[in-house]
């Protein structure tokens, strides 16, 4: 019993050496109470990042283009890219540019809107309950502009105000004329839900920086 007892004393004191405080330690470079090595380690991180923010700047030209993803378009400024277009519900960037919707079998997503002699928002208003509409999309290989029926960006309609295209249906708002864009091709084509009519006219449109003129309700 008398040896056991001194064990038991031997071992109490060896614990008590090992948790007692030292003034001298400074840890170890793997620890994560100390000041070395993690956290020289995280500030190493985040020059990295400092660094991958400034990596674009300067190393595109203006008019270069290229997709981010799938889910939208980039466009050189200032020497790097930016986000350019948010392509619409159903479509995906191909070739630097949104591509048109794949044809969706029931409904009309995916149909040419401009089928009649020019672009307008009735030709993808079979179902009203579908909240389709009229939208350009960019040729890559030609830069014209064609139409095609997707869902509605956003739920703004002419002649709603808006500043930039993402605020509106069409995805397209005519900066200018600071308004929506609806396309139409005669003044029939803007009545309004209650009886009023607004006029079909000619607006400067941008979309994936192609400039033109189209015909929208304003």
């Amino acid at each position: 019993m008398k040896f056991l007892a001194i064990v038991a004393a031997g071992a109490l004191a060896s614990t008590s050496g090992c948790t007692a405080h030292n003034p001298n330690y400074t840890g170890g470079s793997g620890g994560t109470g100390g000041t070395g090595g993690d956290l020289a380690g995280v500030t190493l991180d985040l020059a990295g990042v400092v660094v991958d923010l400034a990596g674009p700047m300067g190393t595109c030209s203006p008019g270069d283009r290229k997709c981010a993803g799938a889910a939208a378009s980039d466009r050189c400024e200032g020497g790097m890219f930016v986000v350019d277009r948010a392509c619409p519900p159903s479509s995906s960037c191909t070739a630097n540019y949104c591509a048109p919707p794949p044809a969706m079998f029931g409904t009309q997503v995916g149909a040419r809107c401009d089928a009649n002699a020019g672009a307008q928002q009735l030709q993808c208003m079979a179902s009203p309950v579908a909240n389709l509409t009229c939208q350009p999309f960019v040729d890559p290989s030609t830069k014209d502009i064609r139409w095609f029926c997707d869902n509605a960006v956003a739920p703004a309609k002419a002649p709603t105000h808006c500043t930039k295209n993402s605020e509106c249906r069409s995805g397209v708002c005519a900066v200018k004329a600071g308004v929506c864009f609806d396309a139409c091709q005669q003044n029939q084509d803007c009545q309004l839900s209650g009886g009023s009519t607004l006029t079909c006219q000619s607006l400067e449109i941008t979309i994936e920086g192609v400039t033109i003129t189209a015909k929208g309700c304003n």
